[in-house]
């Protein structure tokens, strides 16, 4: 800190100039301690900003605490998903445009996140692998059974899934232990099946937000298995 001056390989320390100036501020300092029983708290609780147009954060919604186990109950309630527990970087890549595809004709609330209205979906905080399957599902919903399909990303169906309503699966405890609904306002875990149409530019808009999440996390997941 510049009060001293040392070399390598050397024991002996030269003091600076600063060092009996350092060594007088520090004998002048009287510092005094308060009894608990004496001391006042002035201080005030921190507000978090309101909405604008530089912070898009609704401040009196807090997200949902992810819960593996919720979202692993929701993936057992797929009729439709992928093929394989891990995506290969080049199905990584190709996640995005599917999902965007999905999310542009139907609605993704259940998996949907705008902090500037503080809405969040029921399975939000699920990772990305299970945000996709849970789109590739409600597609395969929306054909009623008929086509269970990713594109070029391998799907399969189960005929039967062992959780038969996802909506169950919001009881379930988050990683916290507290057991209940996911805090924050969120879309029911079936959509309200595509409840009357919200306007093109926001079903637009917000599908193209969840596609380029989903997209780039989903691809950095897949090379990260790879490595």
């Amino acid at each position: 800190y510049g009060i001293v001056k040392v070399s390598v390989g050397d024991s002996k320390v030269e003091k600076n100039s600063d060092y009996d100036n350092f060594k007088k501020v520090l004998a002048a300092a009287k510092p005094q301690g308060v009894k608990m029983d004496s001391y006042k708290a002035s201080g005030k609780d921190s507000t978090c900003p309101q909405s604008d147009s530089a912070w898009h954060v609704k401040s009196d919604v807090l997200p949902p605490t992810p819960s593996e186990a919720r979202c692993e109950c929701m993936m057992n309630s797929l009729g439709c998903t992928f093929k394989n527990s891990n995506l290969t970087t080049s199905e990584g890549k190709l996640i995005g445009e599917i999902i965007g595809n999905i999310c542009g004709q139907t609605s993704c609330d259940g998996i949907s996140v705008d902090t500037a209205k503080g809405v969040y979906g029921d399975f939000s905080a699920c990772d990305s692998y299970q945000r996709a399957a849970w789109a590739v599902n409600k597609n395969y919903e929306n054909q009623r059974g008929a086509v269970c399909s990713a594109g070029d990303v391998g799907t399969k169906i189960v005929d039967n899934p062992k959780q038969s309503d996802a909506s169950k699966c919001l009881s379930e405890k988050d990683d916290n232990g507290v057991t209940g609904k996911p805090s924050g306002s969120g879309g029911s875990s079936s959509d309200k099946d595509d409840e009357e149409n919200e306007s093109d530019d926001d079903s637009t808009s917000g599908a193209s937000a969840i596609a380029v999440q989903l997209s780039a996390v989903v691809a950095a997941a897949a090379m990260a298995f790879a490595f």
